[in-house]
């Protein structure tokens, strides 16, 4: 096995050391960054997975199709907003190049969440990414929103962080160990489950769930997303998006599915926390949407609304009552869940890296700068609109597939209410993303002047078109492409 999470570490460090040493510009840091992660990628696609998967280190970390399929995605967002960033060049402070090493670092947590067995693996992990977040929401120090934002982050970073130390401090002391495969196994002996121990288990899970509820940004724990995501540098706007929201899903799918292995006694508890979380994600995220006039502050409500559908996708693994459903639909709400994942990361990647390219700074991300976006940019415009509409889930694109696998998911496993809730969701998104794609085609232009795009964001931005289309009309291949998805 080739751990990414060790070669992450080496590039960063080598990258850090490289720059103060040779004294090389931030650019040249970022296409190393680039290059690097993409030779990762691709030798931790080339990594074969052993039938039924494998652990290493006493159990605590896991490799298997789960984790092969996160790894990925991770180093694919990984990759996208380093490439976004040599377009963002000019926003960074001194030239600083850690704007670029930092994220591999983020991006190593994030691989080592995906194999974490073991809760004291999982924290340590999942500090690295937050921490090292922190530092780069706050990067601008010039800037006062930039700060601010760096400082909510922290703060509600550091309650959430407290909720989760707390919550598995409490399952150790009942189960009597922090490894997912012996809580397992101790929760199916039926020696937990007396009515004296399963409460306070049952608390520590709901405050493990509590902490994981900042990570993804569902309601009520999304009060830090909007001001964040205004606040910081785009490229990390995007990379919170997309790669911190799927940390958070996978940290779900190993404690509720590997961990706790879905017990009908338990799931009453986390189930109903779960489903109001989704429901309240999927109304307060679409329709907060509606009246907000900065364009990533926009994105930030969407996305809470769309941490409600990937929610759904997360219940319904347990079915109705907790009762793991029939193959059939066990297996549709895996592959929902990575399906919808990949249709969100095109789509934000798309939007975010043409909001990188359109951003002012008299007036930075307002909508109304996008009036008459098509006047100046075609490119902008057309692959601007193509992203909003797929994040609205309309046909051909492929965030129409994402929404459908997740509400076939969701009947399948007898989820109605949440089913028709995200229905009504979906058509309120379809309000405000096409009020931008209207601001772009039908106004004015406030300044007619146009905006050039550099040759390697055009490519990045045309791949992001085709691949839009391409897994729209044909379905099947995102299918296969996480097909593995299911722990073995």
């Amino acid at each position: 096995m080739d751990a990414p999470e060790i070669w992450l570490t080496v590039l960063a460090a080598a990258l850090l050391v490289g720059e103060a040493f040779t004294g090389s510009d931030s650019r040249s840091i970022g296409r190393f960054a680039c290059i690097g992660t993409f030779v990762i990628f691709i030798v931790t696609l080339l990594s074969e997975v052993p039938p039924g998967g494998a652990t290493y280190w006493a159990g605590t970390y896991v490799w298997d199709e789960t984790a092969k399929f996160f790894k990925l995605f991770f180093l694919f967002t990984s990759m996208a907003v380093t490439w976004m960033s040599l377009a963002y060049e000019k926003e960074i402070p001194e030239n600083r190049a850690e704007f670029y090493s930092l994220p591999l670092l983020i991006t190593a947590g994030m691989c080592l969440l995906a194999s974490a067995n073991d809760f004291m693996v999982l924290f340590v992990a999942l500090e690295l990414v937050t921490i090292t977040f922190y530092v780069l929401v706050a990067f601008q120090r010039h800037n006062s929103a930039a700060l601010e934002a760096g400082v909510k982050y922290l703060i509600l970073g550091g309650l959430s962080s407290a909720f989760l130390v707390m919550g598995i401090a409490y399952v150790y002391g009942i189960a009597g160990s922090t490894n997912f495969t012996e809580i397992k196994a101790a929760l199916a002996s039926g020696n937990l489950l007396t009515m004296p121990v399963i409460i306070p288990l049952v608390f520590g899970l709901l405050m493990v769930l509590v902490g994981l509820g900042f990570k993804v940004a569902g309601v009520p724990f999304h009060i830090w997303a909007p001001d964040v995501y205004q606040g910081a540098p785009t490229p990390i706007t995007a990379f919170l998006s997309v790669g911190s929201k799927a940390a958070g899903f996978v940290i779900l799918v190993r404690v509720l599915v590997d961990g706790f292995g879905l017990v009908p006694a338990i799931y009453p508890y986390w189930g109903f926390l779960l489903t109001i979380m989704a429901a309240a994600s999927l109304i307060l995220g679409n329709l907060a949407a509606i009246p907000q006039r900065n364009l990533k502050r926009m994105l930030a409500y969407s996305s809470i609304g769309h941490s409600g559908f990937i929610l759904i996708g997360i219940i319904a693994l347990a079915g109705p009552n907790g009762e793991t459903p029939s193959g059939s639909a066990h297996d549709m709400a895996e592959l929902a869940i990575g399906i919808y994942l990949i249709t969100y990361l095109i789509a934000s990647m798309l939007s975010f890296v043409i909001i990188t390219v359109v951003t002012k700074k008299e007036s930075p991300d307002a909508i109304h700068n996008y009036a008459g976006l098509w006047q100046r940019s075609p490119l902008l415009a057309g692959g601007l609109a193509v992203a909003l509409v797929s994040l609205a889930g309309i046909p051909p694109t492929v965030g129409f597939i994402g929404k459908l696998s997740i509400f076939a998911a969701a009947w399948e496993s007898q989820l109605y209410s949440l089913f028709w809730i995200g229905v009504g969701a979906a058509v309120a998104g379809f309000y405000y993303y096409l009020g931008v794609v209207k601001t772009m085609f039908w106004s004015k232009p406030l300044d007619a002047t146009p905006i050039p795009v550099e040759p390697s964001i055009r490519f990045l931005i045309v791949l992001l078109i085709v691949a839009t289309f391409v897994l729209g009309l044909f379905g099947y291949g995102l299918e296969v492409m996480v097909s593995g998805l299911a722990p073995q």
